[in-house]
């Protein structure tokens, strides 16, 4: 798309506006679809002429609001997105919002306006009444969480990059293990060695360790012996004395033995997640998920007689899948009764396998408008469910603009994802692809582990 930026400097975010309506949108120089945008701003008024593919013209307006803090930057995109909105019927229901984090943003209105901060957000942003509604609720879930959160308390997260097969929509740099499984004996060598110092780094500073995540890729590619290692090597390596949660991200249903999740629960683990994604076998099939429904019902079976918290992960907009479908594989698992269930919005980067498979057939995934009924059913159903937010985080070029959320029962919020989410404390990150975040106040510095295992192998960390 040809963007023209004309008298501001907003150009990071009317593209994100345009990548809003237009997923994936390439504005290279000699980029040249059929669509253009130009953004004007004269000081006091925004207007939007967009270009669409057809040659029509379609075009909006809108004045600076002075009582927004971002006034001029809000009026610019909100032309942009009233343009768009009439030449392609799509309505994202978060409005102009880009790039932010729902709750915190929700936290710093109220900061500012009282009592009229879901008015703010609904007439200026843009944003659905029922966004505003899930920002209030997860926020009054994630409080406790928040407030035990000390400026010496700190937590850690443990990469597993490694799966037993990559779906096709994921981008995460992970190896599978059918290529890659030689790498993992002395993975884990290198990472201990990295635990150890992270956990003499944490003594030095004096700061008390509350929560660990082992994430991944998928954790449960390793055998029960390797798990076993790795969390012992843990326990022994850190004071737990202060510690309140152990999550494992157990994540695909194959992977998941008796003997590995006997290890987890005796080894201190506290919560794992066991991820089906969707409880419909074509779908499983087509995005190359290398297991069935039958397999996560006994998967789920296997963790649900340990006294561990178990999280269940579905995607919303996966293809091959409507709302109805979505909204009935929502009411099964909430008949499991687990303590969390998240529900994410399909997100797609270029970097995915996802598009094409080998018949040269292209995947399509859900349209805006069923992604987001996808959502809206899930939310009811869970509600309905006594499940409540506790978490939420966007992501760009989701299914219809949505977001993803993290339900809970109440008291049962995985801790981790709050703290790490909203930038709440410093995260000890260790493992390939691995991301330290120092939380200093308002200050953030984040420091990157190389991304791919054979790297940090050889670099030696």
């Amino acid at each position: 798309m040809k963007l023209e930026i004309i008298g501001h400097d907003f150009r990071f975010d009317c593209e994100n506006m345009c990548m809003l309506f237009f997923p994936n949108t390439k504005f290279a120089a000699g980029t040249n679809d059929g669509r253009e945008m130009k953004a004007f701003f004269d000081g006091e008024t925004a207007s939007a002429e967009f270009t669409d593919s057809n040659g029509e013209i379609h075009t909006a307006s809108a004045k600076v609001c002075d009582i927004l803090y971002d006034k001029e930057k809000a009026a610019v995109k909100t032309a942009m997105f009233k343009a768009f909105s009439a030449a392609t019927g799509i309505r994202p229901p978060w409005g102009i919002l880009t790039g932010i984090r729902p709750v915190s943003f929700w936290l710093k209105m109220k900061d500012m306006y009282g009592e009229k901060a879901a008015e703010v957000l609904e007439k200026y942003y843009l944003v659905m009444p029922q966004k505003i509604r899930l920002c209030i609720e997860t926020s009054i879930e994630r409080a406790a969480t928040a407030e035990m959160c000390t400026p010496d308390t700190v937590s850690l997260y443990v990469s597993i990059p490694f799966c037993p097969t990559r779906c096709k929509y994921c981008s995460f740099v992970s190896g599978a293990t059918e290529k890659e499984h030689r790498y993992i004996p002395k993975y884990l060598e290198v990472l201990a060695e990295e635990l150890v110092q992270k956990a003499a780094l944490i003594r030095q500073r004096e700061q008390k360790l509350q929560t660990i995540y082992i994430g991944g890729g998928t954790p449960s590619v390793l055998s029960a012996q390797q798990l076993d290692f790795l969390i012992g090597h843990i326990n022994r390596t850190f004071d737990l004395s202060h510690m309140c949660e152990f999550t494992v991200e157990a994540g695909r249903p194959d992977t998941i033995t008796e003997e590995k999740i006997s290890v987890l629960a005796s080894n201190g683990v506290t919560r794992v997640s066991v991820n089906p994604q969707t409880l419909n076998d074509e779908v499983l099939r087509i995005v190359g998920r290398k297991h069935t429904v039958a397999d996560f019902y006994r998967a789920y079976d296997t963790v649900s007689k340990t006294s561990m918290s178990v999280n269940i992960d579905l995607i919303a907009g996966l293809p091959g899948e409507n709302a109805d479908g979505f909204a009935e594989g929502v009411s099964k698992i909430t008949e499991l009764s687990p303590d969390n269930i998240t529900v994410h919005s399909l997100y797609i980067k270029r970097a995915a396998d996802y598009g094409i498979d080998g018949s040269g057939k292209e995947f399509v995934c859900a349209k805006a408008d069923e992604g987001t009924k996808m959502i809206t059913l899930g939310s009811e159903i869970l509600h309905n469910n006594g499940y409540l937010p506790y978490y939420i985080y966007r992501q760009k070029n989701t299914v219809g603009n949505n977001e993803n959320t993290g339900y809970a029962k109440h008291g049962k919020e995985c801790k981790y994802n709050i703290l790490m989410m909203d930038d709440l404390q410093t995260i000890y990150g260790c493992g390939a692809g691995g991301m330290t975040k120092i939380v200093n106040g308002t200050n953030i510095e984040r420091l990157s582990n190389t991304k791919f295992a054979y790297n940090y192998i050889g670099n030696g960390i």
